[in-house]
């Protein structure tokens, strides 16, 4: 007898490439191509003048169609014989009522005969086996294009992980190297400072890249998984004939169900939160200020940035907001540099290279701007104090809600509040980071070119809830 594989082969070779069915009144052209006499009609119905043929492209003058008669006796028989290896096919045959599939069970997703229907399957969706292939093959074709989007998805998560791994790397090594270089100025007296910091690091360092390991191994298995699953899915949907193609799918649609959910992304964050404190030595600083440097800045307030509903303190370190104008009175001077909109104000000292290191007393305030701006950055009107305008701060809303000035507005995690900021700025390497002064813990760190004189800016913000009145307070080195 026949095998299933020989049956497909020959199926395939008795099936019209047009319709891609069995051929039915089969005709063949001048070129000795065999065609369904309607396909080849229809294919040639809305041609004017020459046609061709739709495998070879030969063309033809004249539509010369004959019939191919050996053909169609040869596809007659192969039906019949074809029709009697499917009855003796043991999966067309219901097993407990020796009866023939001819219906589908939706709910249980398996083939039934008409008993099984009467009697397990009475209450259930129940459909022709033609119409369950149709609907079972576009949902399966659906999951196949889900894959094929999933693998997408994760190839490119992958090489997303895979180019913070190699960023991470670089500023591991680049934190290393200014370490070794402070810690060379303390000498001895901090060599066990030095050890401790290095050991740590190199420990955080590890496990981060170990959790990118892991999750990069674990994405490329899932991709594996897929491409597997991936083929089995393209083969199954090759099948044509209808019995063959529903037999156990309830398995195929069992096991795309387990593939619902992704490795749980990893929440490695590329803000050197691996550090903690991207610059941990500024404990040590604090402390020996006569051997290290930076120290922290002594600035002042520019009165003339100031808008006009902000109050300076007469020694130029504090700033706190009015309900009224000053000088209402009076013409108050409206120079290029005075904040018009917003309640900012700049210091006095601004910075075109170097490190530098300030800090500010915060108090009680429940809202504040703090970071610093371009020279050339707008002042009048109101605009966007985003990174993208010049503008590099860290804001307080709402008592607690911290967020740094980026397009997308990031959210900060803060801990403990903080009571002192500190601001650490690396001109030339392009690096200003902000600190909870108390612990110099790590807040958030922005990373971008400078190529102007930057000065720190400051808003205490408006006191209109009544909760706000306190004073920002520039402290001294």
């Amino acid at each position: 007898m026949a095998t299933r594989k020989e049956v497909c082969d020959l199926t395939n070779e008795l099936t019209c490439s047009i319709c891609l069915e069995m051929f039915t009144d089969p005709v063949f052209l001048d070129c000795e191509h065999h065609y369904c006499r309607s396909c080849i009609s229809q294919s040639w119905e809305k041609t004017l003048g020459n046609v061709s043929c739709p495998e070879c492209r030969q063309v033809f003058s004249q539509r010369n169609i004959r019939p191919a008669r050996t053909l169609a006796s040869i596809v007659e028989k192969f039906r019949e014989l074809k029709a009697k290896i499917t009855e003796q096919e043991e999966g067309a045959y219901c097993k407990e009522h020796e009866e023939k599939l001819k219906l589908f069970c939706e709910v249980e997703k398996e083939m039934i005969c008409v008993n099984c229907w009467n009697s397990d399957h009475k209450m259930h969706d129940v459909t022709i086996l033609k119409e369950a292939a149709q609907r079972n093959k576009e949902e399966l074709q659906t999951y196949l294009d889900w894959l094929d989007c999933e693998v997408k998805n994760i190839t490119e998560n992958k090489e997303s992980q895979e180019a913070k791994m190699e960023q991470l790397k670089v500023q591991s090594d680049q934190l290393m190297d200014t370490i070794q270089k402070e810690f060379e100025k303390m000498h001895n007296f901090l060599n066990e400072q030095e050890e401790i910091m290095r050991i740590k690091l190199r420990q955080e360092a590890d496990n981060m890249l170990k959790k990118l390991e892991d999750y990069i191994g674990a994405l490329n298995d899932r991709v594996l998984t897929n491409e597997q699953l991936i083929s089995e899915l393209q083969t199954r949907l090759k099948v044509t004939d209808t019995a063959e193609f529903l037999k156990d799918v309830k398995g195929f649609l069992t096991r795309y169900a387990d593939r619902a959910e992704l490795p749980e992304e990893t929440d490695v964050e590329m803000t050197m939160e691996i550090f903690g404190e991207p610059f941990q030595f500024f404990r040590v600083w604090k402390g020996m200020r006569r051997i290290i440097e930076p120290v922290p800045e002594s600035l002042t307030l520019d009165p003339n940035t100031a808008n006009s509903q902000l109050i300076i303190s007469e020694d130029l370190r504090s700033v706190r907001h009015s309900s009224e104008e000053q000088d209402e009175e009076e013409d108050l001077p409206d120079p290029l540099e005075r904040f018009d909109e917003y309640l900012y104000v700049l210091s006095s000292q601004g910075f075109t290279s170097g490190i530098h290191y300030w800090e500010v007393d915060l108090r009680n305030k429940v809202q504040w701007v703090i970071g610093v701006c371009g020279e050339s950055s707008g002042r009048k009107g109101a605009f966007l104090p985003l990174t993208t305008e010049g503008y590099w701060v860290v804001s307080l809303f709402n008592e607690n809600d911290y967020r740094a000035s980026t397009v997308e507005s990031t959210t900060i995690p803060v801990k403990v509040k903080p009571w002192k900021l500190g601001i650490y700025l690396d001109y030339e390497g392009g690096e200003l980071t902000f600190y909870n002064a108390d612990n110099m813990s790590h807040l958030y760190t922005f990373i971008d070119t400078f190529i102007e004189k930057l000065f720190p800016i400051f808003s205490p913000c408006n006191n209109l809830t009544g909760k706000n009145g306190e004073s920002l307070t520039l402290l001294t080195g």
